[in-house]
C-alpha cells in the first residue's frame, strides 16, 4: 500500500490539482439546498465541519499522525486518472441518498460534507490505480 499512500499524500498536499473535488462539493451543496433550503449558520458550519472531519481522517490515514512533515512526492499522473468520473460523481449519488433519508438538516449537511471529502479522495486513489492498470 506504499504507492497508494504516496499518491494520497500528494493528492492531499496539492488538492488544487483536483477539479473534481469542487464538482463533488458544489453538486452536493446544491442537493442539500434543494432538499433543506438555504442553510443557516449552523447548517453551513455543519457542512464545513463534516468536510474538515473527512479530510482530517484521510490525512491521519495517509500521514499516520498529525505532526508528520509533508514531502510532496510530485507523483506522475496518468491523464485518465484526472477525469474524475468516479471521484466527482459517486459522492453526488451518496449525497442524494443522505438528503433523501436524513430529516435533520444539520446532520444531513455534516454527513454530506464528510462523505464527499472521504469518498472523493478515496475514489481518486482508485482512479489512479485503474489508470495505471490500463496504461
Amino acid at each position: 500500500m506504499g504507492r497508494e499512500r504516496d499518491y494520497l499524500q500528494s493528492l492531499l498536499a496539492g488538492e488544487s490539482r483536483a477539479y473534481g473535488f469542487t464538482i463533488a462539493f458544489w453538486g452536493s451543496g446544491a442537493m442539500l439546498i434543494g432538499q433543506y433550503g438555504m442553510p443557516d449558520f449552523i447548517q453551513a458550519a455543519a457542512y464545513g465541519a463534516g468536510a474538515v472531519t473527512g479530510f482530517g481522517l484521510l490525512a491521519l490515514i495517509a500521514f499516520k499522525n498529525t505532526f508528520s512533515a509533508i514531502e510532496d512526492t510530485k507523483s506522475t499522473m496518468v491523464v485518465l486518472s484526472m477525469m474524475h468520473y468516479l471521484a466527482a460523481l459517486i459522492p453526488l449519488m451518496i449525497s442524494k441518498v443522505i438528503v433523501e433519508n436524513v430529516s435533520v438538516p444539520a446532520y444531513g449537511f455534516f454527513m454530506a460534507g464528510m462523505s464527499v471529502s472521504v469518498v472523493y479522495n478515496a475514489l481518486s486513489v482508485l482512479e489512479e490505480d485503474i489508470a495505471e492498470l490500463l496504461s
